[in-house]
């Protein structure tokens, strides 16, 4: 095979997975949601979860069982991760700390593809919180120069953050303030609005992963036009 072809053929296999991003209808909060951690407000009954985490490279599925919801109302997008895990591990537990060199979910979020900039969220088992502001491709604002002043988070661990074996899992709940999310063409949004959405989980103990729900194809996280989908209800 020549170099040509082979270059034609993994542009069209790209092309191909770009089209296949998956979707996820984020339903309005039919109640109100406290942010504590334990997912267990009536609303998140309703929301579908999100069960398929896989390989950010390679696709491949994951032993390591991750859960996803999303919900909205007028002044937040709310997000809830449930991560099974019988070695949870993190040493960091301040604002803004390199949470990402440790165990940790994680959002990003592009309201508008017509523009470059995006959000990243981080929460790790401890609870410290990375949140960040982009405005192109891996060019934040510096982190500690853009603090969301209303965003709500909080997590809840079956077990400890020592990294030793034993433990059950952890869950994470965030609300992002809908209007921290200024590119967006509508906030709050309405019904059928469009926007870029991934959901990340990182993994290093007993052994390293990183997954997504809507893979990038590299060892990279920083792929907007490789995120899924979320529309509104």
């Amino acid at each position: 095979m020549n170099i040509r072809v082979a270059v034609v053929l993994v542009c069209c296999c790209l092309a191909a997975a770009a089209a296949e991003r998956p979707v996820y209808e984020v339903a309005r909060a039919g109640t109100p949601i406290r942010v504590d951690g334990r997912l267990d407000d009536a609303a998140w009954t309703a929301a579908q979860p999100i069960t398929r985490f896989v390989d950010n490279t390679s696709g491949a599925a994951s032993s390591y069982a991750t859960e996803a919801r999303m919900l909205y109302d007028d002044t937040f997008l709310y997000f809830a991760f449930r991560c099974a895990d019988e070695n949870v591990w993190a040493t960091l537990n301040k604002r803004d700390a390199h949470l990402w060199t440790e165990e940790v979910v994680e959002v990003f979020l592009q309201a508008d593809p017509s523009q470059k900039s995006y959000i990243e969220l981080e929460v790790n088992p401890l609870g410290a919180m990375i949140d960040i502001f982009l405005l192109d491709i891996r060019k934040p604002l510096h982190y500690e120069s853009w603090n969301s002043e209303k965003l709500k988070w909080a997590v809840q661990v079956d077990g400890t953050v020592d990294g030793n074996p034993g433990d059950k899992g952890w869950t994470c709940e965030i609300a992002l303030p809908l209007e921290d999310v200024v590119p967006a063409p509508h906030t709050p949004p309405k019904p059928g609005d469009r926007w870029r959405v991934n959901l990340y989980r990182v993994e290093k103990r007993p052994t390293a992963a990183l997954l997504a729900w809507s893979p990038t194809g590299k060892p990279n996280f920083h792929m907007p036009e490789m995120f899924g989908e979320i529309v509104f209800r």
